[in-house]
């Protein structure tokens, strides 16, 4: 009979859950396993999984994307299987306990806040006598009445067991591994989980250093730091970097930055950085000065802005950019502004996302002086405000999906830098809208898009445009800048198949285009590239210079290594 079963819900299969792990590091002594599952799975599958455990207790690891799906369990367990303590904890229960036990009967104990050392103290002492010495712990009485005990003091990070182990890392090594180096954050952004405790709790560096290292070891593919403003500690922030581009190794390492406090002697180090070793996600959330003091986010735009050109001029750092709807004083219009002055910084990612009024978060608790409007169910996202209507929302989430499959994916980047360098709208948000409601009134959003129809719907919307021609030749080089199976609805303008072997079977020709190709053969070389010709419009902004025959078309031919001009 097990002492605990820790159920994790995930939002997908890929990604892997800190806190199950983190508290089972806490208790060698007890025999605690960890079940782990997405919220794509079919419940009646996770009820079977949970029902064959031989179990006291089952602990529901709580966030808004697994709540719904918890309570579903945790009320067919505890029907099934009376005598197993049902508990919750995460911060989904953290801000309203008492009122989720008088709701829902089958949930017996609920751990408020961190639960590392609430959980211990609970396995050490489970009976009533005991649990009103529990920090956190909301229960029933032996008469049913209702109990939460008050928080303790916050246990310091370094007292805890490290939550991972090889054996563990072998069975994830193919999902994203979560970590953390610090608890809490020294701002008060009004929209923050965070924000809800202040203080910072962290790791010492000694501790961190040698844990990356075991990531490392591991051969981790991407590990994700939680920490919410990772480089609050400028001096400690700096320390890790120095100590992960010393190290090296093939693992991916993913901050939350706040892009203000980044100076120029970080920029300068990270330039040392190998490729692929790290990537920031930095929070602008806005650009409106208004909007900025609502939520009490002091950062400077500015510097923010001038910090990340200097990290993406150096291209070895991988930047996402944040934006959120729906915030205070942000009208419709003042966050097209947002957009497009973050746009404007060709950040790898503009991540698009919503106001969502979480429970203990100061945003939440003053919806009546903006007139608020969200869902009262996870994940509690805006549907209105006084400032924003929700017509104007639900069309910038329209925007948000085109921006992820076009911007996003990586797969449009010379195109859409046309697009907009061309002006052919005003702004890059002037198209995303326009190209929004193309996809509307054509039916697109109500069904999935392969890559092939994503060109072609693009190339279709500027059929009748005086670019149209331009558009499609930069189309098709994005194309073929990654595969070389043009689709049907390009035109192929290669030279004949007699042309390309008698200029693959010249050995300066494959020297000077085609260096990857040296000592194969001119048939070998031919399944691995693919020729085409460009009009001298294309090749002039390709190049950046006026070719002095400007009537004559270049040809390029592209490979798995990239693309070479010749010019005919």
């Amino acid at each position: 009979m097990k002492d605990l079963v820790l159920v994790a819900i995930n939002a997908k299969y890929i990604h892997t859950n800190l806190a199950v792990r983190s508290l089972a590091a806490q208790l060698p002594d007890f025999d605690v396993e960890i079940l782990e599952m997405s919220i794509n799975d079919p419940l009646h599958r996770i009820i079977k999984l949970l029902l064959d455990q031989k179990t006291k207790r089952i602990g529901f690891s709580c966030y808004i994307w697994n709540i719904e799906i918890i309570l579903k369990l945790a009320e067919v367990i505890k029907k099934a299987k009376p005598q197993v303590q049902i508990i919750f904890g995460g911060p989904e229960v953290s801000f309203d306990g008492l009122a989720l036990l008088k709701d829902h009967l089958f949930c017996d104990l609920i751990i408020q806040g961190e639960g590392e050392s609430k959980l211990t103290a609970l396995l050490e002492n489970d009976d009533q006598d005991g649990f009103s010495k529990i920090p956190g712990l909301c229960y029933r009485n032996r008469c049913g009445e209702l109990i939460e005990n008050p928080d303790a003091e916050t246990v310091l990070l370094n007292q805890f067991i490290f939550p991972y182990s090889n054996l563990e890392l072998d069975r994830l090594s193919h999902k994203i591994i979560y970590y953390e180096t610090m608890r809490g954050c020294p701002f008060s952004c009004s929209y923050c989980l965070s924000s809800a405790k202040q203080g910072l709790n962290m790791l010492s560096l000694e501790r961190v250093f040698a844990e990356l290292d075991f990531f490392i070891r591991a051969g981790v593919k991407q590990v994700k730091l939680v920490d919410r403003t990772f480089n609050c500690d400028l001096g400690r922030a700096k320390a890790i970097f120095a100590y992960l581009i010393k190290r090296g190794g093939e693992t991916n390492f993913h901050f939350e930055m706040t892009g203000d406090l980044i100076d120029d002697e970080m920029i300068a180090l990270l330039a040392t950085a190998p490729l692929g070793l790290i990537q920031f996600e930095i929070g602008v959330q806005s650009t409106a000065a208004a909007t900025l003091a609502a939520i009490g986010r002091k950062i400077s735009v500015s510097r923010t802005a001038e910090h990340v050109k200097k990290l993406l001029a150096q291209q070895n750092i991988h930047i996402h950019l944040d934006l959120i709807a729906g915030l205070p004083y942000e009208t419709y219009a003042v966050f097209k502004e947002s957009f497009n002055r973050v746009i404007a910084l060709e950040p790898d990612m503009l991540q698009l996302g919503f106001l969502k009024c979480l429970k203990g978060t100061r945003i939440r608790n003053e919806a009546d002086i903006h007139n608020y409007q969200y869902a009262s169910f996870p994940p509690y996202e805006i549907i209105s405000n006084q400032y924003i209507s929700a017509e104007e929302l639900y069309q910038l989430r329209q925007i948000e999906v085109l921006v992820d499959r076009y911007y996003n994916s990586g797969a449009f980047k010379d195109s859409l830098a046309f697009i907009f360098a061309a002006r052919i709208y005003d702004t890059p948000f002037d198209f995303f809208e326009a190209f929004s409601h193309y996809w509307d009134r054509q039916g697109y959003y109500d069904v999935g898009k392969s890559k092939e129809q994503l060109f072609g719907i693009l190339q279709d919307f500027f059929t009748d445009h005086q670019e149209s021609q331009l558009i499609g030749e930069w189309l098709k080089f994005d194309w073929l800048a990654r595969d070389l199976r043009l689709p049907a609805s390009m035109s192929d303008t290669s030279p004949d198949k007699e042309w390309i072997f008698e200029f693959l079977k010249d050995p300066q020709n494959i020297a000077t285009y085609l260096g990857d190709f040296i000592n194969l053969a001119p048939k070998k070389i031919y399944t691995q590239v693919k020729f085409q010709t460009f009009s001298a419009a294309f090749i002039s902004r390709l190049s950046g210079t006026v070719l002095s025959l400007a009537d004559k078309p270049g040809l390029m031919v592209f490979s798995a290594a990239g693309f070479s001009m010749i010019i005919q």
